[in-house]
């Protein structure tokens, strides 16, 4: 039972916001600075933001050409130029509200590997496409660059996309964290929330916290917990997607520096603190990444591990110190989801896979939302 305490300081706010990764955080900074005097509570469920945004590879990407090639099955060039825009306005976001030394932001660009001509052939298609969303060509084919790389003689090929590049994951959360205590958000972590009431007002927000329950109440709630939205919300066109994450011990004398993409964007890699982080490789099995459960696919991980040892480094001595996964949200459309749940009650979810440069701006679609209704 809550003491009297308890209840008349801790449980009721004008806005709660479910989940702390970056939709949430950003959510409840943006509003806060715009509202004063809002009384703001975040509630997560995991001692960390759970979902992906401390399990990401630290991105900041708006998609290699094959990958919008995939995108355009999907979607119209118009429809694929305005989600490309909000995923470069995300990230311009982000580093606005944090700064650049806040995210150790490094702008190394993001290079596709290829493995035949195939790609090259749509960089001026792509280029005049997107003319509008960045200040100037992103690709360039930089193929003769490949023989300061160390990687198989089955890369052929080797597109740069001048506008990307890679973050810190933790160092962003954590700022994200202090900026909101600042602030005088509350952030309670632990919290899982298992209902709400929002036939009710104020809404009911039911949680559990070391096996104690405890209720919550507010004038408005915001989810933003990405994939978990569907445990409260599962009409949304929502479905996890996990992430498969792996990282090197230090390799001497690596002269390697940037991010990578691969097949379709579905693997990465990139360099941090003389290591490689290497993800990817859901579409090896769909079905089992189609999933809530932080779990490793054995699967997945041996043949990351096989691109590590033959395509990346080959030949170089490499061990691997850890392995991890992240769970993101996908749907039939590549466009996030920001609307208005019920009566009081609104969304953001549906990141796509691409969280670290889109999910700013969803924060700003969100807040916009929550001002006009």
């Amino acid at each position: 039972m809550l003491s009297y305490w308890e209840r008349v300081s801790f449980v009721s706010y004008d806005l709660i916001i479910v989940g702390s990764g970056i939709v949430g955080l950003s959510t409840a900074i943006k509003y806060k600075k715009k509202h004063p005097n809002a009384t703001i509570a975040i509630l997560e469920r995991g001692v960390f933001p759970s979902g992906a945004s401390t399990k990401n590879a630290g991105f900041a990407c708006f998609g290699s050409i094959s990958e919008l090639d995939d995108d355009l099955k999907e979607c119209s060039e118009d429809e694929l130029v305005t989600l490309t825009d909000k995923r470069y306005r995300g990230i311009r976001e982000l580093r606005k509200l944090l700064g650049d030394d806040a995210l150790q932001f490094e702008p190394v660009g993001g290079y596709e590997l290829g493995f035949d001509q195939s790609a090259c052939d749509r960089i001026e298609f792509y280029n005049n496409l997107l003319d509008k969303v960045f200040p100037s060509a992103p690709f360039s084919e930089v193929t003769k660059d490949l023989k300061n790389y160390p990687f198989s003689k089955k890369v052929t090929h080797l597109i740069k996309h001048q506008f990307e590049g890679t973050i810190h994951t933790g160092k962003m959360i954590l700022s994200l964290i202090d900026l909101a205590l600042e602030l005088g958000i509350r952030v309670y972590t632990g919290c899982e929330v298992t209902q709400m009431e929002s036939d009710t007002y104020p809404i009911r927000v039911h949680t559990v916290s070391n096996k104690q329950t405890v209720e919550f109440r507010a004038t408005r709630v915001a989810l933003c917990t990405n994939a978990f939205t569907s445990l409260l919300l599962p009409e949304l066109d929502l479905k996890p997607g996990r992430g498969q994450v792996l990282i090197t011990k230090p390799i001497r004398n690596l002269h390697l520096k940037g991010s990578f993409h691969y097949h379709r964007g579905y693997h990465y890699f990139r360099t941090i603190d003389n290591r490689i982080l290497l993800g990817g490789g859901r579409q090896l099995d769909k079905t089992g990444e189609t999933s809530l459960a932080f779990e490793p696919n054995d699967t997945i991980l041996d043949q990351l591990k096989e691109d590590l040892q033959r395509l990346i480094l080959p030949g170089i001595e490499i061990s691997i110190e850890s392995n991890w996964s992240g769970i993101m949200a996908f749907g039939k459309s590549k466009n996030p989801i920001v609307k208005k749940a019920s009566e009081n009650v609104f969304v953001a979810a549906r990141l796509g896979g691409m969280g670290v440069a889109i999910g700013a701006g969803v924060a700003d679609d969100l807040v916009g939302l929550l001002e006009t209704q």
